[in-house]
């Protein structure tokens, strides 16, 4: 049996609920090894301690380290992510404490990671600040990471507006396609093809893992605060987990080699030249939403 990939995760978990799914299933899948986790966008202390309090639940020790809260070029206001309203109090004092320092905390895992026969995978579900600033701030110790596989981005010549990933820091999106790694972009070309319903939620709430107890508590704390006045609810997109499972499993999506260009709005557009990224077109639907029980109930 090959190695697990390694991977180093940074999310902006606790505004959509994707991310969280995607945690579970970089702690869950056979084939990841999850060996650090840093938090990008707004608040990322209190988005650092969702994801400890999933990892908790995992049984598994990994370290997550609260990342960079403004994009480059610009200030953002601080909110509370909506999930947090799913932790109890005492348990968000506890989990408070770790690193605020997630760009460095990366370039540690970088340099200290010994390769045998593994990969060190670079998963963004996020805005790409902490990314682009590891590329730039730590440019030989970025040299060890093999590949970067990133949620962001979108090539639906119908979709209104730029994908959020990519938009909320344009210039760290550029960094990345331009930095000359090996980059998979997944998109909503793809991402918005994979979704949970009713019924799946159901199934999984009845799993007996805690993790998965915890996932539902926290998708039941995102529906509440997105709750219509006529009492629906939505339903989680699968964008980031969906990401999580190309680390592994590249052939769940069909892949193509395209030049990315991405202009001060934050919009990926194709472009002529030498290809830069490999992009997701298509996708097994039905293969994602299957694994993704598979793996938690």
């Amino acid at each position: 049996m090959t190695k697990p990939v390694a991977v180093l995760l940074d999310t902006d978990i606790g505004d959509d609920i994707d991310d969280a799914w995607a945690l579970a299933v970089c702690l869950s899948h056979p084939k990841i090894n999850l060996i650090g986790v840093s938090t990008v966008y707004a608040d990322t202390v209190a988005r650092s301690i969702i994801a400890r309090w999933l990892i908790e639940a995992s049984g598994k020790q990994v370290e997550v380290a609260a990342g960079e809260t403004n994009p480059f070029n610009r200030s953002i206001s601080l909110y509370r992510p909506n999930q947090m309203r799913a932790i109890p109090p005492e348990e968000e004092q506890r989990l408070k404490v770790g690193r605020t320092d997630g760009v460095k905390f990366l370039a540690e895992k970088v340099k200290n990671f010994e390769f045998e026969s593994d990969e060190l995978v670079l998963l963004t579900i996020g805005p790409l600040t902490n990314a682009a600033k590891l590329l730039t701030e730590f440019p030989e110790v970025a040299q060890k990471i093999t590949r970067i596989v990133s949620m962001f981005g979108t090539l639906l010549p119908d979709y209104p507006k730029p994908e959020y990933n990519a938009s909320a820091d344009p210039k760290a999106t550029k960094i990345i396609l331009e930095s000359g790694k090996p980059v998979t972009m997944v998109g909503l070309d793809v991402t918005l093809k994979c979704r949970f319903n009713e019924g799946d939620l159901q199934e999984l709430s009845k799993s007996e893992k805690l993790m998965t107890k915890r996932l539902i508590a926290l998708t039941e704390a995102w529906q509440d605060a997105h709750r219509q006045p006529d009492g629906s609810v939505p339903y989680p997109v699968l964008h980031d987990p969906l990401a999580a499972l190309v680390v592994v499993e590249p052939e769940i999506v069909t892949l193509k080699q395209m030049r990315i260009f991405v202009d001060d709005y934050g919009r990926t557009l194709k472009a002529e030249g030498s290809p830069n990224c490999m992009v997701a077109i298509d996708v097994n639907s039905e293969a994602v939403v299957s694994r993704l029980k598979n793996l938690l109930v």
